[in-house]
């Protein structure tokens, strides 16, 4: 229902536009009264959606109504709907707020323009009032939110999703998405990620990020695609879970932390580092902040640009559980030791693949310059 309060000293005028209003829409509920007075004692006693009001009234005219409306109902749609009209009276109402200004007419035509008017108006201040308690929801919720326009920059980032990665709100609206993201990250977000949510409306992972002071932090990551091109995108810090030895619900996850005198590391579905242990710091030279959320191509030493070592040896382990290679591992400092490098892929209960172990072990102690 739409309830209305129409204001006019008038009864008889009151009473024949009730009658109209109803008959033009059947969700009306029309309350009248003869005063200023009197309508604001109906407005401070039920939930009103829509004032009408005359102008020319005694005792307390259209303008000052509107007035004492205003200072408790800043936003309350508001038409002042008079016999008297002026560029006078126009200029002063739309300085005290009104929210339009309807001259009366002979005729029963300008009840259906009246309807009209009201029914686009609480339709508008209702859709504003959702929006503005969505973005009141985000703005005190716990988990970081944000909304990033169809040209890939922040229009919104609650305070937790700014305070996640060092910033203030202010300093992230209007930037680009890219500033959270090292160069292998924001690659794989625009030519994988990013397509995917366009296609299916919807993504989930894990992704890493910058924070302000170039630190990296894994997030738990979702992204959900908006009609209007708006990207809405939640984050939640997952990184001690990812580089701490903490107590696992899962087999595989527990053979990280046991494997501290190994160089051991996990990847994600496709293929980029989740998890690199102090075994895999100590073998290769990288630590975990330089290293989460990099291609597995970094460290394997990638010979053949056209058929890259790393994606046959997941390939194979996608399919047949596990891979094995011999070669050239690649360390941070720039030497090549022949490192067993031994791939294996994790599956759900539902046979989805969840991502893949991998173990680097040096074959020989040959070390060749780069």
């Amino acid at each position: 229902m739409i309830t209305i309060l129409h204001v006019d000293d008038e009864p008889g005028f009151a009473d024949l536009t009730s009658q109209f209003l109803k008959q033009e829409d059947e969700r009306f509920e029309v309350r009248t009264a003869t005063s200023g007075t009197d309508g604001l004692a109906i407005l401070q006693a039920e939930a009103v959606d829509c004032i009408v009001s005359d102008y020319d009234m005694p005792g307390m005219d259209g303008l000052e109504f509107l007035s004492a409306v205003r200072q408790e109902h800043p936003d309350l749609p508001f038409i002042l709907y008079t016999g008297k009209g002026s560029e006078e009276i126009a200029s002063e109402a739309i300085t005290a707020g009104v929210t339009e200004y309807i001259q009366k007419e002979h005729g029963t035509e300008q009840y259906a323009i009246l309807a009209n008017r009201i029914t686009n108006l609480i339709e508008r201040h209702r859709a504003v009032r959702t929006i503005d308690r969505s973005y009141r929801a985000m703005k005190t919720a716990s988990e970081g939110i944000s909304l990033i326009d169809p040209d890939g920059r922040f229009s919104y980032v609650n305070p937790a999703f700014a305070d996640l990665f060092g910033y203030g709100p202010d300093e992230l609206t209007g930037e680009h998405w890219t500033v959270l993201y090292h160069d292998d990250e924001a690659d794989r977000l625009e030519n994988d990620i990013i397509p995917a949510v366009q296609a299916n409306e919807y993504w989930s992972g894990e992704t890493v990020r910058l924070m302000k002071g170039g630190n990296r932090l894994v997030t738990d990551h979702r992204l959900a695609h908006a009609d209007d091109g708006v990207i809405v995108c939640t984050a939640r810090d997952i990184t001690p879970e990812r580089t701490q030895s903490t107590e696992q619900s899962t087999q595989f996850d527990v053979l990280i932390d046991a494997m501290d005198d190994h160089a051991f590391f996990t990847l994600d579905h496709e293929g980029y580092v989740t998890r690199w242990n102090d075994g895999a710091r100590r073998y290769t030279g990288y630590g975990v902040d330089e290293i989460l959320g990099a291609h597995v191509s970094t460290v394997l030493g990638e010979s053949d640009p056209a058929n890259p070592l790393s994606e046959r040896l997941l390939e194979t382990a996608k399919t047949a559980g596990s891979a094995a290679h011999e070669g050239l591992q690649v360390r941070q400092n720039g030497t090549r030791p022949g490192t067993d490098v031994t791939v294996s892929a994790s599956f759900d209960e539902s046979g989805t693949l969840r991502g893949y172990g991998i173990i680097l072990k040096e074959a020989d102690e040959q070390q060749i310059p780069q």
